[in-house]
């Protein structure tokens, strides 16, 4: 008799104990919940409301880096940083057949107005010619001032995409045939995507080129395709060409080029050109620089529907 009061009270105990445990733990963390916060001081049944992330002004950063666009004929749509300044120098050796050789000294500066929208000065120093038994020739060439918009940031299924205007300043003597003497006009049209360690970046350019007649359009295209090696080393593959204004002739070439990031301010650069078509310079050789600085220039103000529009 004893024994069966003792399993009916073991049993009622067994039965009872969860359900007054689980009450003790709901009371608990109700209390715990209900009562003041002895860190912060604020009640448990306040709101409590989080400030949004504000998105960094990317023309107030120190970070100064360069985007090269050397040694490629086709242009990126990554623009100069805002309130950076990026120079670049070349220098350039054409055999143009029958002896002849030219070289070229040539340079361009960038400013980057807005994180979308830079402004670019471009022109060949210095160009000379000798050999093949003729007299040896000097001068400079033409000049070109530009801007890039990049209108769109690459999404899942697009590239990112710019646009980009240029006017080319005669400077350059026809005499020497080193120009025209004519003021030319660009439109170019850039898509560019990132495909895991490859870059690619496609150009369609329209030019306008002065004639004594008024002036003559041809459109041209460029594909080219970056792999970096490693943090600093990237080596590029290029073809671009098409029809020439003011002429039949059609225009092709091939490159190969390398960088080289000695810090991320400065940049070297090496490439080799080969022309697949009929041109007086069948082949280029080149080596540069591009070097990158924050001089604490005026940029485009904040606040105004312009600045927004331009991505600042």
């Amino acid at each position: 008799m004893k024994t069966l009061s003792a399993l009916t009270l073991m049993a009622v105990f067994l039965n009872v104990a969860p359900a007054q445990e689980l009450s003790a733990s709901l009371d608990h963390a109700v209390s715990a919940n209900l009562s003041p916060s002895s860190s912060s001081g604020i009640g448990a049944g306040a709101i409590v409301q989080t400030t949004p992330a504000q998105t960094p002004d990317l023309c107030l950063t120190s970070d100064t880096a360069a985007t090269p666009t050397r040694p490629n004929w086709d242009y990126g749509a990554a623009t100069t940083g805002c309130g950076i300044i990026e120079s670049d120098s070349g220098w350039l050796d054409q055999p143009m057949g029958a002896g002849v050789r030219q070289w070229m000294l040539v340079s361009s500066m960038r400013y980057g107005l807005t994180p979308k929208l830079d402004l670019r000065w471009g022109m060949t120093d210095h160009v000379s010619q000798s050999g093949g038994g003729s007299a040896p020739l000097a001068g400079v060439g033409d000049q070109w001032a530009s801007a890039r918009y990049r209108f769109h940031e690459q999404g899942r299924w697009t590239p990112a995409m710019a646009l980009s205007y240029g006017i080319k300043i005669p400077k350059a003597n026809p005499a020497k045939g080193f120009g025209t003497g004519f003021t030319d006009y660009q439109f170019d049209f850039i898509a560019s995507r990132d495909l895991g360690k490859n870059h690619l970046d496609f150009n369609t350019v329209g030019t306008l080129a002065g004639e004594l007649k008024g002036h003559d359009g041809a459109p041209q295209f460029g594909l080219a395709e970056t792999r970096q090696i490693s943090k600093k080393l990237a080596w590029s593959l290029e073809s671009y060409g098409g029809p020439q204004p003011g002429t039949s002739d059609r225009y092709g070439a091939g490159l190969a080029g390398v960088s080289y990031a000695l810090r991320p301010r400065l940049v070297l650069d090496g490439a080799y050109v080969k022309v697949y078509t009929a041109s007086a310079a069948r082949q280029q050789f080149s080596f540069g620089l591009t070097y990158a600085m924050r001089p604490r220039l005026r940029t485009v103000p904040a606040g105004s529907r312009v600045a927004s529009l331009l991505g600042r």
